[in-house]
């Protein structure tokens, strides 16, 4: 399974790229993809923006892919994953760069159920879907059709033959604030990533 790390948007209410922020002593996409490294994922492709995020994280075994529309919103970085998957590729895990609380061990639970399961399968707290989501091949063209910054939720949502796998709210704690970050830093003094 190959793991796509959307991480090419503008982070507008962070202030700067949030994911060059700091938790833990290291800047949130090193972390989401070192998590993701030491999951079961067969492959992580990366869809950057930013330069400075290219230049920490060029030294990862990843697959890069800059993202030249990422003003056309995260459909943009999807369509660009998607179609650089190999032809072999049966299902793809859509991954946000701004988890850092979601861990290898996380990653594997999701890839279990799916292995169990086959079926469009997403990560979810208190019974709404959240992300990562894993996307069978099935679905691959119809998330190359996607526009703007819905990325593939309306498929999800009109999909009836899904699992949600529940999660504790922190693991699936997102940053879009400095705000967000801090209380992550402030709440999670001894969490270990």
């Amino acid at each position: 399974m190959t793991g796509i790390i959307l991480a090419s948007g503008f982070s507008r209410r962070f202030n700067g790229d949030k994911l060059l922020a700091i938790y833990k002593h290291q800047p949130l996409i090193q972390i989401v993809i070192e998590n993701c490294l030491d999951s079961r994922l067969d492959e992580v492709i990366v869809i950057y923006r930013n330069p400075e995020v290219l230049k920490l994280i060029k030294k990862y075994p990843i697959h890069l892919i800059e993202n030249p529309n990422a003003h056309e919103g995260m459909s943009a970085s999807l369509k660009l994953g998607i179609g650089s998957l190999n032809p072999s590729v049966e299902a793809c895990m859509v991954i946000m760069g701004d988890q850092p609380l979601f861990l290898a061990d996380d990653f594997n639970r999701l890839i279990s159920h799916y292995l169990t399961n086959p079926i469009l399968t997403a990560a979810a707290y208190n019974n709404q879907r959240k992300t990562p989501v894993i996307f069978p091949r099935k679905y691959f063209n119809d998330l190359l059709e996607t526009h703007g910054d819905s990325g593939g939720r309306h498929i999800i949502d009109k999909e009836k033959n899904k699992q949600l796998v529940v999660f504790d709210q922190e693991k699936l704690f997102d940053i879009d604030t400095q705000e967000e970050l801090n209380q992550i830093n402030i709440s999670k003094e001894d969490y270990h990533v």
